[in-house]
């Protein structure tokens, strides 16, 4: 991960350049000497670093409505994620990952937890994927204004016609070329391995973009609140498949959302 690697690549130095010159171990009983500085220059690197984070992140409106993702918006939404996933001690593990198709597609995923996107967005790290999600999550600082530049559509369940507009942009999106779109039928959490009832209306996605269905299934997520940092959470994403448009065309999404 790139801010990781550049963290430890300036902790090193600093720790190697100050036990020589400015703060020299001179005694056995120093040794703390560079193990102070390497954790004081992580900690300042992680500081930095965030504050880049945030400059860059100014860029970007959470008021404009932007129809193309930005490469730069994605790049540091993911390399934070990653970040965030490492120290929050997350094991991700990744079955039939090789079913993912290279052309856009909408993402179904059941949903557990708060943290099933912030595992999934980095693990399809490569793929440009749009979440759909409720509009007070595009309240988080640093993120929101990424989830903005990346295409992220904030959708008030309340509002019928915005919902439609929502679920519009979303099919363009896919059409256009520009990026995937995920969902979360259930609409929320499940606090079970039960899933709830879909929301049939976000198949309309794929069948006024023409796209396929990549269906996933993700576990585990709902125990890294209680376990990070201190014990590893271990989640696991399963790609079950791929629903081919062929499969799709001619069908109601009541039919989509029962299969």
């Amino acid at each position: 991960m790139f801010i990781f690697i550049v963290s430890l690549l300036l902790s090193t130095a600093l720790a190697v350049t100050g036990s020589l010159t400015f703060w020299k171990v001179d005694q056995p009983y120093e040794f703390y000497i560079p193990i102070v500085l390497f954790l004081a220059g992580y900690l300042a690197s992680i500081i930095i670093w965030w504050i880049v984070i945030w400059c860059f992140g100014r860029v970007y409106s959470n008021k404009k409505i932007y129809t193309k993702p930005s490469k730069w918006a994605k790049f540091w939404l993911n390399q934070g994620l990653k970040w965030l996933m490492m120290h929050a001690r997350i094991s991700i593990k990744v079955i039939g990952k090789n079913k993912v198709p290279n052309k856009p597609f909408l993402l179904v995923c059941n949903h557990r937890s708060r943290f099933d996107p912030m595992t999934l967005i980095p693990t399809l790290g490569k793929k440009q994927i749009a979440f759909i999600s409720k509009e007070s999550n595009f309240k988080i600082p640093l993120f929101a204004k990424f989830m903005r530049g990346c295409c992220y559509l904030a959708i008030d369940r309340s509002d019928p016609l915005q919902s439609l507009e929502i679920m519009k942009r979303a099919s363009d999106l896919i059409s256009n070329g520009y990026s995937s779109v995920c969902v979360y039928p259930e609409g929320t959490r499940q606090t079970d391995e039960i899933l709830g009832e879909f929301h049939e209306g976000v198949f309309n996605i794929a069948l006024r973009a023409k796209c396929p269905i990549v269906v996933v299934t993700t576990t585990g997520t709902e125990t890294v609140a209680k376990l990070a940092p201190f014990r590893k959470s271990r989640v696991k994403i399963n790609i079950l498949g791929v629903l081919d448009y062929s499969y799709l065309e001619g069908k109601t999404a009541k039919a989509i959302s029962d299969k």
